[in-house]
């Protein structure tokens, strides 16, 4: 992997609790997987959330500041997000670790990965 490519990892979350009205929600459990995306050159081993999707099926992109920022899906995102990149809170604490591990292993070098890759195809079910 060189400097400039973008890293991204998935990661899995369940009975995760939002922040409603300055308090944490338990009533509200989620489950799903987010893409935890590396944040750039300038903040190694740093990463945001790009994209979230819940166990239903439901993809919540990113929103940008403009397109519907008012919009629940938006606000759902922000506040998933929010948890998820804190590294205050537990789930927050696991994606950091996830990521830093995942990470790591990406950028080690495998010399010997055209041959991996060739022998993992010949062993590929005929279908």
């Amino acid at each position: 992997m060189t400097p400039n490519d973008v890293f991204s990892c998935e990661y899995l979350f369940d009975e995760l609790t939002i922040n409603l009205c300055d308090r944490w929600e338990s009533g509200l459990l989620l489950y799903g997987r987010a893409e935890l995306t590396s944040a750039g050159d300038s903040y190694d081993g740093e990463f945001y959330v790009s994209a979230i999707r819940l166990d239903g099926g439901t993809r919540l992109a990113r929103p940008s500041p403009v397109a519907k920022a008012g919009s629940f899906e938006a606000e759902l995102f922000r506040r998933i997000a929010s948890v998820i990149e804190n590294d205050k809170t537990l789930a927050g604490r696991h994606a950091a670790e996830l990521f830093a591990c995942e990470y790591e292993q990406s950028m080690e070098t495998d010399n010997d990965m055209f041959h991996k890759v060739k022998r993992e195809q010949a062993l590929e079910p005929v279908a």
